[in-house]
């Protein structure tokens, strides 16, 4: 894949000017992520209202994580192939259908079954929304486009959490309705107001079109493969606050509405940082900032360890790490664009979303291990050196960026010196 130029640096801060296709297009994202109320509650309704074991709830959420690991991939390349429009279509069409088929199935099998399917295309979205932002925003415009996004995702998410909460004791079979209903929404809203209907994106592009389309070319990419890895990195400590921190703050005695509150900061700091803190997010290189990020789960993470049993101190330690994950992933998917080329878009977002479903997988199993042979005190640990090493990992991959593209620069003059 040809590339003139790899420099990850900092975006203008100027007035974000973006068409409006893209706004149209993160309003109907973020009622798509308001309706996300299933998975959460997925394991609950399998126990309670289809009375089924947990050995067997965990089975199929097993099968929901399976799909979900593959799920982006697909759809990445399904959004470079048949273009992010049709993408979209097709898979916010099938995860309703999905949605509301679930109520009606019985049986075991039936049921993992559709969580698979479900767990396939609930995230497929994203890796087509992703390169549309790339597709419809200009060059100097696209970190704080795509920060943007992710702030209103997260007003999305916050929404999920209020109406799940609200429906799931008495009303649980009414979540499938509402991800269907919301998931149609942003389905009707693509087709409307054509979100996505133009040309394919040109060679327009500062490091140009591949020469070779496909996972192979991909797959020899050494800086994406390594944002990738480093980014599972920062997932794998970054999702025991699902897996993780339930268990600790109930081995610590804290009632469940404990997790409730620590939902609940994450959300309104997610919300409040990200706006707060976009100006210096802007001023600075992307892969410097996720570096940050990265540092501060890490640190978040570890604060836990000082919780000592109090919800102050789990609190607390939740502001340090919503800290990172803001900086973070407002400022990542700026390094996979610019990474991608124009191409090859939805397949680099396609993999790089991966990560999530990926990370879900296994950090269960580091935290079940890390929980059994040392208590939580191990577990914290282990996900303070995670996010400390995932930040080397990008300082490594950020000096090496540089130094690729210094080389490039000084080759072209001397190639320029050469011909005059």
């Amino acid at each position: 894949m040809a590339r003139e130029n790899r420099t990850i640096s900092p975006s203008r801060p100027a007035h974000l000017q973006v068409p409006a296709s893209y706004w149209m297009l993160v309003a109907g994202f973020t009622v798509c992520r308001s309706g996300c109320v299933v998975v959460p509650f997925l394991a609950l309704y399998l126990v309670r209202q289809q009375h089924f074991s947990a050995a067997d709830a965990a089975q199929v959420s097993a099968a929901f994580g399976a799909g979900w690991a593959v799920g982006p991939a697909i759809a990445g390349c399904l959004a470079d192939r048949i273009g992010r429009r049709l993408t979209l279509l097709a898979t916010l069409g099938a995860v309703s259908a999905t949605y509301l088929t679930l109520p009606a199935l019985h049986a075991l099998a039936a049921l993992t079954a559709a969580a698979f399917a479900v767990g396939l295309l609930f995230d497929a979205p994203r890796p087509a929304v992703l390169a549309l932002v790339a597709d419809l925003v200009p060059e100097e415009s696209r970190g704080r486009a795509y920060a943007r996004l992710y702030w209103a995702s997260n007003i999305g998410a916050g929404v999920a959490g209020g109406v799940g909460t609200v429906l799931a004791d008495s009303h649980i079979t009414a979540l499938f309705y509402v991800a269907a209903t919301s998931n149609l929404t942003f389905a009707v809203t693509v087709l409307i107001c054509k979100i996505g209907q133009g040309p394919r994106p040109t060679a327009q592009r500062r490091r140009g079109l591949s020469d070779a389309s496909g996972f192979r070319s991909l797959l020899r990419d050494g800086p994406f493969l390594a944002l990738t890895g480093l980014t599972l990195l920062y997932l794998c400590s970054y999702q025991q606050v699902l897996f993780g921190l339930p268990v600790a703050m109930t081995h610590d005695g804290l009632k469940p509405s404990a997790y409730g509150i620590i939902s609940l900061i994450n959300a309104v700091g997610v919300v409040g940082f990200q706006p707060l803190l976009q100006p210096w997010i802007n001023r600075r290189a992307p892969l410097a900032v996720c570096t940050v990020g990265s540092i501060a789960l890490g640190l978040g993470m570890g604060s836990n360890l000082g919780a000592r049993q109090s919800l102050l101190g789990y609190c607390l330690a939740t502001i340090v790490w919503t800290l990172g994950e803001v900086l973070f992933f407002s400022s990542v998917m700026s390094v996979v664009e610019r990474l991608a080329p124009a191409d090859a878009r939805g397949r680099y977002a396609g993999i790089w979303a991966s990560t999530m479903g990926i990370s879900a997988l296994i950090a269960p199993l580091i935290s079940s291990a890390a929980l059994d042979s040392g208590g939580p005190k191990l577990m914290w640990m282990t996900s303070l050196a995670l996010g400390v090493l995932a930040a080397g990992g990008l300082v490594a991959l950020k000096r090496h960026i540089d130094n690729a593209t210094t080389a490039a620069e000084h080759t072209e003059r001397n190639l320029a010196a050469t011909r005059a």
